[in-house]
């Protein structure tokens, strides 16, 4: 559950403003204009520069869009119906541990058993966990995501990954 958003009026008009949200974004906006300046200031040749800068134009622009869509105007019929601040349930809380948990097996699993069979029992297990219960779906979608990531890895690292079935590109 997300946080109430705080209530500003501004003249005779009333905003709904997603504070925690913005100050995220802007958070990782601000990191990666930091990172493009880094960048260009290090070494601004083409080579260089010619991922990091439309990566980080697209950052911003996704920034701004995000930032318009934390900030909405609410009428004075709408105010009362804004949702309050709650505590988190039970399920959700024994949910987000559950998933920690699972991710910091992936990683401590990976280099002993191989990314391939972590990431397969990963994607398994968390399917399982948040209720998924088709077979067919339980057993394709972790395969072919964990030899699609296998793969890319292969493709893009320089230096391979402990993986036990599946081989990369040496």
């Amino acid at each position: 559950m997300s946080n109430p958003p705080s209530i500003h009026k501004i003249a005779d008009r009333t905003f709904a403003v997603d504070t925690p949200n913005i100050l995220f974004a802007t958070a990782l906006a601000g990191w990666v204009a930091w990172y493009c300046w880094d960048a260009w200031h290090a070494n601004a040749a083409v080579e260089n520069m010619i991922l990091i800068l439309p990566v980080s134009l697209a950052g911003v622009a996704l920034y701004c869009f995000v930032v318009a869509g934390c900030i909405k105007r609410v009428s004075q019929a709408e105010e009362p119906c804004l949702p309050s601040n709650e505590p988190m349930g039970r399920g959700l809380a024994i949910k987000i541990i559950g998933s920690m948990a699972m991710l910091a097996a992936l990683v401590l699993a990976g280099p002993l058993i191989g990314f391939d069979i972590a990431t397969f029992a990963y994607m398994l297990g968390m399917m399982i966990f948040l209720g998924e219960r088709r077979i067919l779906v339980l057993l394709l979608f972790p395969l072919v995501f964990s030899a699609a990531v296998i793969y890319c890895f292969g493709t893009l690292l320089a230096t391979p990954l402990p993986v036990l079935l599946f081989r990369g590109q040496n």
